[in-house]
């Protein structure tokens, strides 16, 4: 959530972004939404009980999908009757929420928003993500650059780690060799962070993997390395996001990230953008 200032700054406005990761549009969002918005107006009412109005907040959602959003966007789209009973429009609460549907987005419109480097890209691995191949096309074709210009800007090199560890979670069984040389390819600049990820991989979930792997055979003990490196980059990036958007992470959750699954990963991966708490992220 954003807060930008309104009326000569002396009051604010609220954007609520929320990332949608279902493959097809939500049918009941304007009312998911409503949700979300009652909530903040509550939390704004309890740190300041005296209030007399309530903040704007406009809700914003990105959405992702293939075929991109063809689900009501006004809360009256969705309440049986309005059609019918015009007069209803009036005594029922309604909103239209925005949503940025990025399949309808073109590289070039994504590549010319006024945002720095990060969002931008990581806007671009939400449009791509679902294939690999067509990921790595349209870094070569129109996102090489931008991604060199993340590497840039990029100093201690964190954001550029979290972008090329979501490209190899959603890489499928593509070898990470092929994806790195791939990625060298298209931008040379990536170069030191594919590295880290390497030695992430290699360092941490290989001699785990071989290391237990022995009485079974080293070949068995490369695979399960593989596979724990993989479970360890989800679990560094998802510490990653925790903190820069929590602020923190205590121990009983650094202890629940050790012990999970990679399905459990890949889980609370998808959760950590949209939410409110620490704790909302790792439910069933």
């Amino acid at each position: 959530m954003f807060r930008a200032p309104i009326l000569g700054g002396r009051e604010h406005a609220y954007v609520y972004v929320f990332l949608e990761h279902q493959s097809e549009p939500e049918p009941l969002m304007p009312w998911r939404v409503l949700g979300y918005v009652n909530r903040i107006w509550e939390a704004a009412v309890r740190e300041e009980p005296g209030r007399k109005t309530l903040p704007p907040i406009i809700p914003l959602i990105v959405h992702h999908g293939p075929a991109g959003w063809t689900a009501p966007k006004r809360l009256h789209d969705i309440i049986q009757g309005i059609r019918e009973i015009p007069e209803l429009a009036s005594l029922v609460p309604s909103f239209e929420i925005l949503v940025d549907d990025l399949a309808t987005h073109s590289d070039e419109a994504l590549c010319s928003r006024p945002l720095p480097p990060f969002p931008k890209v990581a806007l671009w691995l939400l449009r791509d993500s679902r294939s690999i191949e067509r990921l790595l096309q349209s870094l070569a074709a129109a996102w090489r650059d931008e991604l060199g210009r993340l590497r840039r800007a990029d100093s201690g090199g964190e954001d550029t780690l979290v972008a090329l560890g979501y490209i190899l979670r959603v890489a499928g069984d593509l070898p990470f060799e092929a994806l790195r040389e791939r990625l060298k390819a298209a931008t040379p600049e990536l170069e030191d962070v594919m590295a880290t990820i390497e030695e992430q991989i290699f360092q941490r979930g290989f001699e785990k993997g071989v290391q237990q792997g022995v009485e079974q055979g080293i070949q068995q003990g490369v695979e399960q390395g593989v596979e724990q490196g993989r479970a360890e980059a989800l679990r560094d990036t998802l510490g990653r996001l925790l903190r820069a958007r929590f602020g923190g992470v205590d121990v009983s959750i650094e202890r629940h990230l050790e012990s999970a699954s990679e399905s459990d990963l890949d889980r609370w991966l998808e959760r950590v953008v949209t939410a409110e708490r620490p704790e909302d992220i790792f439910g069933p």
